[in-house]
């Protein structure tokens, strides 16, 4: 019988043999095709009814030509966190609990309908940090490419995922009080009360550095909210036999994070991830490319927390013959606790091309 793993330290000792290790992700796939029900249910999972993603005749008119995906969308074929998470550690796992800490993501191509992706993935970090809250913490970094029928690289996710012994404390403390002004509104609404910059170029020469970028609210965050990002663009559909297991995963995820020492069952990481993404794309317009996108999950995000997602410029300057935006992007909670801060490389149409 293998002997499980149940400190950090035997975990940290095992990961780091499998540092460099090339893993092929592709059994564990959660797509294996962009189609347009697929990218309708992961802009509904996020909340984003961009007609670039929705609207068939609207699409048609833009760059594109047809129906794309949100960048971000490349997390509906793997998460790309299994290097990060487990890396080639074969041994069982028992008594450490871990959080979703965040990802870098690079985009090198659009995702068109009909899109397939072969998937790999590397462990390629471990760093030790100590933690008042729990002890110990181990961040891992694993990097994941999606690499398209064409042969083509369309992109990166970088994952960090941070792994601790799991606390005796009763819950991770942090502030979710809410500030007198702040009103839960429903995420069903606000997913289609947005305003987008769209068709209308968003030139280079006419941002700003310090312009702000147009709040996005979220909401409060509820089951729901939860179980539909879950369901839609995670493996789970592919485990559910039954109504019965998909409100047992939900119980069972619920436990797992309260475990984990946190109050109540918290958000995927990847979706605060996915916002950002679509708080960048609404903001750049039809016209605009993201480049890169980050974000450190720093807070959990508590069932019944209520988000705002906000950014503004920071940089702009030409690089490789590309008009190049650099904005700073963050997830705001009811207490005005920044849960997710993050960066975002935007490449704009200019006047003079």
């Amino acid at each position: 019988m293998v002997e499980p793993i149940t400190t950090l330290d035997e975990f940290e000792i095992e990961y780091r043999h499998g540092l460099g290790t090339l893993m092929d992700l592709n059994q564990e796939r959660f797509l294996y095709e962009t189609t347009r029900d697929n990218i309708l249910n992961f802009a509904d999972a996020i909340g984003d009814n961009n007609p670039l993603w929705t609207n068939e005749e609207y699409a048609r008119q833009s760059r594109f030509g047809a129906i794309t995906a949100p960048p971000t969308f490349i997390y509906n074929f793997n998460h790309g966190s299994t290097p990060a998470n487990i890396g080639t550690v074969s041994r069982p796992v028992h008594n450490l609990s871990l959080l979703y800490s965040g990802a870098e993501l690079e985009f090198y191509q659009p995702i068109h309908l009909g899109d397939r992706f072969t998937v790999t993935g590397t462990p390629v970090n471990a760093v030790r940090k100590p933690s008042k809250a729990v002890g110990s913490l181990l961040f891992v970094t694993g990097e994941s490419s999606y690499v398209n029928q064409s042969g083509e690289l369309a992109g990166i996710i970088r994952t960090t995922i941070c792994h601790y012994e799991t606390p005796s404390v009763k819950t991770i403390e942090f502030d979710r009080q809410f500030r007198p002004e702040i009103t839960g509104k429903s995420p069903d609404t606000l997913a289609f009360d947005r305003q987008r910059q769209g068709k209308r170029k968003r030139y280079w020469e006419e941002v700003s550095i310090g312009e702000e970028i147009t709040p996005l609210e979220k909401g409060i965050l509820t089951m729901t909210e939860i179980s539909r990002f879950g369901i839609l663009v995670s493996p789970q559909p592919r485990r559910i036999q039954s109504r019965r297991e998909a409100v047992e995963l939900e119980f069972e995820r619920e436990a797992h994070q309260k475990r984990a020492g946190l109050e109540n069952a918290s958000d995927y990481g990847p979706q605060r991830v996915c916002w950002l993404g679509q708080l960048v794309t609404d903001w750049m317009g039809d016209d605009g490319t993201l480049k890169k996108l980050s974000a450190q999950i720093r807070h959990p995000n508590i069932i019944g927390d209520v988000n705002v997602l906000k950014g503004r410029v920071i940089r702009k300057y030409i690089a490789k013959s590309e008009h190049l935006v650099d904005c700073e992007i963050w997830v705001e909670n009811q207490a005005g606790l920044i849960t997710a801060p993050g960066q975002a490389v935007i490449a704009l149409p200019s006047l003079h091309h």
